[in-house]
């Protein structure tokens, strides 16, 4: 009708409109930044595998350069983790959808972390879980990273539960471990990118694991 609501819904749509132009432009230089690093740092990183393939086994500077690829190494993952993240926000990733076996997915994860850093994983799931439907890779990085985040912060000797069911309101997977958990307060901030908590800071990692698992979940 024109009055003052119409007016101020009027408003609050453009501002929106704005607000979400803006974010896409600032995702796309992200996305940018992230993609054009790649191929230099995977020149260095080839370089640096040449030079550590020629260097003597009892050369001194052999650690340093091992030390140089590993860091390397670790750059060049949390750059393809943030395009990951990216390209599974795109709606369109549901266009590649298939079947997927859930009982199957737990069964490759537990053959890679069977018993991983002192800590084993003990999976607990029917075999007759049902198929769904979703992205075969992205659903299997879900449990991947999950599980790899609950054997980095459990003690050697402790447990990780793999446990798969059927309830009524579809399937569901729990990961259950025997280390010290995540305080409440912080268990919504832990899936934003690159968040660690202080007591992980000594410990490898990006932050970028249960970002991931987030954005795979939502888009599913």
């Amino acid at each position: 009708s024109g009055d003052e609501l119409d007016m101020l819904a009027g408003i609050v749509n453009r501002m929106l409109g704005q607000i979400e132009r803006l974010m896409l432009e600032v995702k796309d230089v992200c996305d940018n930044i992230a993609h054009d690093l790649r191929t230099p740092l995977t020149h260095l990183r080839a370089a640096l595998y040449r030079i550590q393939q020629q260097t003597p086994p009892d050369d001194a500077r052999l650690e340093v350069i091992d030390e140089a690829v590993q860091e390397t190494d670790e750059l060049l993952a949390r750059f393809s983790a943030l395009l990951r993240i990216s390209e599974l926000r795109d709606e369109h990733r549901r266009a590649a959808f298939a079947s997927v076996s859930l009982a199957e997915v737990l069964e490759q994860v537990h053959g890679l972390y069977a018993r991983e850093n002192g800590v084993d994983l003990i999976t607990d799931a029917p075999q007759d879980l049902p198929v769904m439907t979703g992205d075969p890779r992205a659903f299997k990085q879900i449990v991947l990273n999950l599980v790899a985040n609950a054997i980095k912060f459990t003690p050697q000797g402790g447990e990780v539960i793999l446990r798969g069911a059927q309830e009524a309101a579809g399937p569901r997977i729990d990961v259950l471990d025997t280390g010290p958990g995540i305080p409440p307060q912080y268990r919504r901030a832990v899936f934003e990118r690159f968040y660690r908590l202080d007591r992980s800071r000594t410990t490898a990692g990006s932050g970028l694991g249960l970002a991931l698992v987030k954005a795979i979940a939502t888009l599913h």
